[in-house]
């Protein structure tokens, strides 16, 4: 380590000290509660649309919780409980992000002290139920592009649902109750597993697009074929719309998933990467040379970043559910049959495979015949 330390140019120094201090400078702040009596305009602005929007998005996700409860539109696949996950942890997350961020709104909303010790724990846990969600979506979306029928089978959707469900959820308690245990861990249970879901999730997206890819050339030959098949263009047309559900919100995880990965890249990868060059751009031999990453852009990058990131983590229940229903089919058709108090899409949803003679999922039907009173008949007469 001393040799390692020795080879190190003016150059690295400076580099490492820089990004330290953006992100030690990003941590200070994102610790600091209530206005303060030198709080800006801007600041004080902030925190009202802050207060705002989350009065917004908890209304939004009640009404998420209740079209995952009692949609009769929905069918009981791992998206419906996905959602339902989402929506519940989203409250939660807004809660917790409305009392203890930078511009929280209401500051001093939550005084539970064990709360409060563990405001960072819980983030990370709220933040990770998307990313950890989405594998399970995806890989239960590629099972049914290949085997749509599989939607109307109990055993299928009770396994993701035990998945999505009491596994997921259990896990998550059990890594906050983790940080309580007598237990010298390697890294903070809450923080690793945020970590490995994004990772997980990033992989898994990338992996659905080649799918995409290869469901399309599917597609055009299910379409030549003069078989009767169980795959149609909607459940192509399905497939794709899952890309964007979970590209999005990957892009937006990207600053806070970026604030997580530092900590633990300063504890656990600072050696590899200054012996690497990536800083100082010939190792941890070189006497000088150009970076092997432009600092400068890396430096814009990070403050840019920063600076979004306090408004994407805010947002991100709110992106979860408009794309919940432009994206999802089910979804989609549940919200115009509220808002059309079941003018549209009446009735339950159809299972796969059946006509439309078989169950005529969009008939609306003529109006209801009231029966006339004989007082009424006598007025007429």
């Amino acid at each position: 380590m001393d040799k390692l330390i020795a080879s190190w140019t003016t150059e690295t120094y400076l580099n490492a000290l820089t990004i330290a201090t953006e992100y030690f400078n990003w941590k200070k702040g994102a610790q600091g509660k209530g206005m303060g009596n030198t709080a800006s305009a801007k600041q004080v602005a902030d925190q009202v649309a802050y207060g705002i929007i989350a009065c917004v998005t908890v209304g939004v996700l009640i009404v998420m919780v209740y079209m995952c409860v009692f949609g009769q539109r929905l069918k009981a696949t791992g998206v419906r409980w996905h959602v339902l996950n989402c929506s519940v942890w989203g409250i939660l997350h807004l809660v917790s992000y409305c009392s203890f961020a930078e511009k929280a709104p209401w500051p001093n909303y939550i005084t539970n002290q064990n709360w409060r010790d563990t405001a960072k724990q819980v983030e990370c846990l709220t933040r990770s139920i998307f990313p950890a969600g989405m594998v399970f979506v995806y890989l239960e979306q590629i099972i049914l592009t290949l085997a749509p029928k599989l939607a109307n089978s109990i055993i299928f959707n009770a396994i993701f649902f035990v998945l999505l469900v009491p596994w997921l959820n259990g896990l998550m308690i059990f890594l906050y109750y983790a940080h309580y245990m007598d237990v010298v861990w390697w890294y903070e249970p809450a923080d690793l597993f945020n970590l490995a879901t994004y990772l997980l999730f990033v992989t898994f997206t990338f992996i659905y697009f080649l799918f995409c890819l290869f469901g399309t050339c599917l597609c055009c030959a299910t379409m030549a074929s003069k078989k009767q098949s169980s795959r149609t263009t909607g459940t192509f047309a399905d497939m794709w719309l899952l890309f964007p559900y979970g590209l999005v919100p990957s892009i937006m995880y990207g600053p806070s998933f970026g604030m997580t990965s530092v900590s633990f890249a300063m504890q656990h990868l600072l050696t590899w990467v200054l012996e690497s060059g990536l800083l100082s751009g010939g190792g941890g031999s070189s006497s000088g040379g150009d970076s092997m990453i432009d600092m400068n852009l890396l430096m814009q990058v990070a403050t840019n970043a920063i600076l979004a990131m306090p408004w994407f983590v805010l947002l991100f229940p709110l992106v979860q559910s408009v794309l919940a229903l432009v994206c999802l089919r089910m979804f989609r058709e549940q919200f115009f049959f509220m808002v059309s108090c079941g003018r549209f899409f009446e009735g339950k949803h159809h299972k796969i495979g059946m006509t439309k003679d078989e169950w005529n999922v969009t008939s609306i039907g003529p109006p209801p015949l009231y029966p006339i009173s004989a007082s009424s008949e006598k007025q007429e007469a």
